[in-house]
């Protein structure tokens, strides 16, 4: 079992760093306008950089430069760099001290000086690793600094991404959180294994620690890809909204065009080339749409059932029913027929939220195409036509 989790640990290693860079590259545009995002943004793109430091594509092509040691020294500074700026992100979002930000730099830098001077103080020495046999190297006082470094603070931020988890309203934010507690969790668990070995010579963790440490990669990405992955999910819904309702839409336009605020396009290019954002093209067409069946209710039947909002189906009955005198009124509008003033059922679709709204207009937009066209015999042209 230990060789399977080592053969998979192996296989894992490149792909959860490419997908460490791909969540940096997607998160960094709005990132680094947030200061409230700019702390996880560094704690992530520090921890990817020293995980690609530790492929053996970049340890082979060190070892050919006999620079090993250099690239060792590097990865671990920027863990370190990892682990404050991860204190950075969780101490901002739980404390208002003033300085903090120096407090922090100070603090990492004097982690990374001590490690240097250990590294120097040491005796000459080929790498700085934690071999499967002997000693660590350079010295057991640099692990166990480095280590109960990143301990502290991946303790520290699993703990308050637990606490404000349980306590947030947003799903996408409780979801980022807990993602990025267990990778934090796991990481923490790599290095109590380190911990383990260096400690107790006990070496069965080993195997297990690059699987730990690629599946902490992993779900650190997911986690900062949440929000990405919230926003595409609006701009499908939006896409899918706009585009289902365009038919209904361009044809109802036509007869009323005072209610489109722009020039309507093809919904082709309302997808490739939008003017506006998705969810606020959908929202948009919402409205144009019900602003033009209220626009066309004089030329409707005065006998239009009632819409209904809950699903059902009665209410897709009604969206059907509601087509049809829509259709109808916007071909009595196109003769030129004259309208005639009543009080209608079909300005209302009954609902008074958007979602509501939505479900119904796509429910007619689906009827719409299929449904006669039916002029009143009571309609007349207007006077001197």
């Amino acid at each position: 079992m230990t060789h399977d989790a080592a053969a998979l640990g192996a296989g894992l290693q490149l792909p959860s760093v490419l997908l460490l860079w791909i969540a940096v590259l997607l998160r960094a545009p709005s990132g680094l306008r947030s200061a409230a995002q700019r702390g996880v943004l560094l704690a992530v793109a520090t921890a990817a950089a020293a995980m690609t430091l530790d492929l053996p594509a970049v340890l082979h092509e060190a070892a050919r430069h006999s620079e090993a040691n250099v690239v060792a020294g590097a990865r671990n500074a920027l863990g370190v760099l990892s682990a404050g700026a991860l204190l950075y992100f969780v101490a901002q979002a739980t404390t208002d001290v003033r300085g903090l930000k120096a407090a922090l730099a100070l603090a990492t830098g004097s982690v990374l000086a001590v490690l240097f001077a250990l590294d120097l103080a040491a005796e000459p020495h080929l790498r700085i690793a934690v071999p499967v046999n002997g000693p660590p190297t350079p010295s057991l006082l640099y692990w166990l600094v480095l280590m109960s470094t990143h301990l502290g603070a991946n303790a520290f931020c699993v703990l308050m991404c637990l606490r404000y988890s349980a306590t947030s309203a947003s799903r996408s934010l409780t979801l980022s959180l807990r993602l990025f507690g267990l990778g934090t969790a796991l990481v923490g668990i790599y290095w109590l294994g380190c911990l383990l070995r260096v400690t107790t010579g006990e070496r069965w963790p080993l195997p297990w620690l690059p699987l730990l440490m690629d599946l902490h990669g992993v779900l650190r990405a997911l986690a900062v890809l949440v929000p990405t992955y919230s926003v595409f999910r609006r701009a499908m819904a939006g896409i899918a909204t706009a585009w289902r309702l365009w038919p209904m839409w361009s044809d109802l336009v036509i007869a009323v065009p005072h209610v489109a605020l722009a020039t309507p396009r093809h919904r082709v290019w309302d997808v490739v080339w939008p003017r506006i954002p998705y969810h606020v093209l959908a929202y948009r067409r919402i409205i144009e749409t019900r602003d033009a069946i209220l626009a066309l209710t004089d030329h409707g039947s005065p006998l239009a059932p009632p819409a209904r909002s809950t699903p059902g189906p009665e209410a897709a009955a009604d969206a059907a029913a509601l087509a049809a005198v829509v259709k109808s009124a916007r071909e009595a509008k196109l003769r030129g027929l004259a309208p005639t003033p009543h009080t209608s059922g079909f300005n209302s679709a009954g609902s008074t939220d958007l979602a509501g709204e939505r479900a119904f207009l796509l429910q007619m937009a689906k009827t719409y195409r299929s449904v006669p066209t039916h002029v009143g015999p009571d309609s007349a042209p207007p006077a001197g036509s």
